[in-house]
């Protein structure tokens, strides 16, 4: 099993404490493997503001409060990833 799957099962076990890794994510965050610290930090950084910025955008679209932050945030980093062409094409369909 590739990072991929392995952290896509980890995060519907645990999805307001573990980033789903993939290379488009990965890429956009300039890391190679895992970034869970790299993203825990930016959560928490300036009281949070990041947080509280992402709890905003999903209220905004309207989405449940079921939906973590951390959920969000892999959403609109794998997008914009996607959109500037980032990632393999062994990801697409992951």
């Amino acid at each position: 099993m590739g990072w991929t799957k392995a952290t896509k099962l980890i995060a519907r076990k645990r999805p307001r404490l573990y980033p789903i890794w993939d290379s488009v994510v990965s890429q956009v965050l300039g890391t190679e493997r895992a970034h869970l610290n790299r993203v825990r930090e930016a959560l928490r950084a300036d009281d949070a503001a990041l947080h509280h910025r992402l709890l905003n955008i999903r209220d905004t679209a309207g989405l449940p409060e079921e939906i973590s932050a951390l959920r969000v945030f892999d959403v609109i980093a794998w997008m914009d990833g996607r959109s500037r062409g980032l990632g393999e094409r062994s990801d697409l369909g992951r």
